[in-house]
């Protein structure tokens, strides 16, 4: 497989602080093209990797620089994926490799550190860039109809906009939400063009009682007095984010993130203030109670016109990142039908289980769950994970080494945002913290802790989300099963179990990743036995 490794100096931020030449060179060798790059998002940087991935057949692309997470929430930083995607390299083969947020940038006051720390992680992104299998994808033309969920000035202030440009819309809402929010004198004049067009279908005292789908195509079940309807949407747009039983509805179907009140929030207040972790489902942004009209009006258009954006194109591509069956060793148990909380594992006429690729969101519980070892996750292949725990314990470090699981949720972000932390502070945490991400908390499989201690690891750290935030409802609940047992076989082998240690976390937290790991170095600092070794 011909692999392309391009390096972002990130305007200066990354060389200021490692020495890219050197990080490189764990890779050079198996690497058809390297390149090294001011920025990525220079104006021609992403026409010079198209040409590369047409001039050399490159088949694998690693992107050394930014987080994986500023892919997704900086303004148009998805487009470079998307360039080298349409060149012909299939999407599960371009991997970022985080060497700017969680290496440079988290130790500024350690050169040598941070070097060997970002040749290890360009390596494992090589690794999963190089033998990570093609995903599918599936080409939908998005249907033209919105789902708004709540009635509010601002879901009127949408469902007009949105009904203008040729969108149907379902409206609903608890008890008559939508008859009384009608009658208020101030959006009269909208709530009368929405509940009289003939687009628009209103729904009342109602719950949503089943969904599957994604951008494009969703299928969404309502139930009110009038009975049970699905309708079939191409985007839903949740218009009281701050309605606790709406949102609760909507994560027993889809990864819905939620704040500490249970509100529903957004993938980032700042860049992408209605978009969430599920692309065809929007928010409205969260308002103060004594909000004037103009701010409303420009939260509705802010989530309207973020739904339209989406929703616009002749056709969009949904990649499966789902889990996999092994049919040569499912035995049909079905463990892994009750593992799943968004029922997409079942058992097939064929004996064998199966996945619904409309519900499954790629967590990877039921991976873990499997007795034989019969599925995996694409983006987060077992093999992958296993190499990289024994790649990464052969960093050589000056300090306690220690092993980061961080979840896709609320870990990995965390550990982005520490780099925030650690400039406030002017002191960085130990480069020989080692991360790895996994897409959940339940995906942890216990093989890996144990892998890790005896590749040598002193120390195992799981960030995940907090307990009730689990962008899968259930994850932390899977993980917890497990490392209770986990920690008796530790015991059993004369490693003591403080060297595991699981933190749960927000996505925003970054001075508490900082302050729990320095917990971490100075727990493990403190013992004497479990150094890792042979189990």
């Amino acid at each position: 497989m011909a692999l392309g490794v391009y390096v972002s100096r990130c305007a200066g931020r990354v060389d200021a602080a490692l020495d890219v030449g050197d990080a490189l060179d764990g890779v050079a060798s198996r690497a058809a093209v390297t390149r090294v790059f001011d920025d990525f998002f220079d104006v021609g940087v992403a026409d010079s990797i198209v040409a590369d991935v047409s001039a050399h057949g490159l088949d694998a692309v690693v992107l050394a620089g930014h987080s994986e997470e500023h892919y997704r929430k900086s303004l148009s930083a998805s487009h470079l994926i998307d360039r080298i995607a349409e060149a012909g390299v299939n999407p599960n083969r371009i991997v970022a490799a985080n060497i700017l947020e969680q290496c440079a940038l988290a130790h500024p006051d350690d050169r040598a550190g941070a070097t060997a720390k970002a040749r290890a992680i360009i390596g494992v992104a090589a690794d999963r860039a190089g033998s990570g299998d093609a995903v599918e994808g599936e080409s939908v033309r998005p249907k033209c109809s919105v789902m708004v969920l709540g009635a509010s000035a601002e879901a009127f202030v949408a469902a007009q906009r949105l009904l203008r440009l040729g969108y149907s819309v379902v409206l609903a809402d608890r008890e008559d939400g939508c008859a009384r929010a009608g009658r208020a004198q101030s959006m009269h004049a909208t709530a009368s063009y929405v509940l009289g067009h003939p687009a628009a279908t209103i729904v009342d005292s109602s719950r949503l009682v089943d969904g599957d789908g994604f951008l494009g195509d969703y299928h969404l079940v309502l139930e009110s007095p009038e009975g049970t309807v699905t309708y079939e949407v191409g985007g839903i747009l949740l218009a009281r984010p701050d309605h606790t039983e709406w949102v609760e509805e909507l994560r027993r179907h889809f990864r819905v993130d939620v704040d500490d009140s249970g509100f529903a929030r957004s993938l980032d207040p700042t860049m992408h203030p209605a978009e969430t972790v599920d692309e065809g489902i929007m928010v409205m942004p969260l308002r103060r109670s004594d909000a004037k009209e103009s701010e409303k009006v420009a939260a509705a258009d802010a989530a309207a016109m973020a739904l339209v954006l989406k929703l616009s194109h002749d056709t969009v591509v949904r990649y499966r990142h789902t889990s996999v069956v092994d049919e040569s060793l499912c035995g049909g148990c079905a463990t892994c039908v009750r593992t799943c909380a968004f029922g997409a594992c079942y058992i097939g006429d064929d004996g064998f289980s199966h996945v619904d690729a409309r519900r499954c969101v790629g967590c990877g519980k039921c991976v873990v769950s499997c007795p034989v070892g019969a599925r995996d996750i694409l983006s987060s292949p077992h093999d992958h994970l296993m190499r990289a725990v024994r790649d990464l314990a052969q960093v050589e470090t000056t300090s306690d080494k220690v092993i980061g699981f961080l979840c896709g949720g609320c870990g990995y972000p965390a550990a982005d945002h520490a780099a925030k932390t650690v400039a406030e502070r002017g002191e960085g945490y130990p480069s020989s913290f080692l991360p790895v991400r996994i897409p959940c908390g339940g995906r942890l499989d216990t093989l890996y802790v144990l892998e890790a201690f005896k590749a040598g690891f002193d120390g195992v750290c799981v960030y995940r989300c907090r307990d009730g935030h689990c962008h899968n409802r259930v994850g932390n609940l899977d993980m917890d099963r497990r490392v209770n047992l986990l920690r008796t076989v530790l015991r059993s082998r004369n490693i003591d179990d403080a060297r595991l240690r699981i933190v749960d976390i927000s996505p925003f937290e970054g001075d508490h990743f900082v302050d729990t790991l320095n917990e971490v170095y100075a727990t493990i600092g403190g013992l004497t036995n479990g150094k890792g070794g042979a189990l």
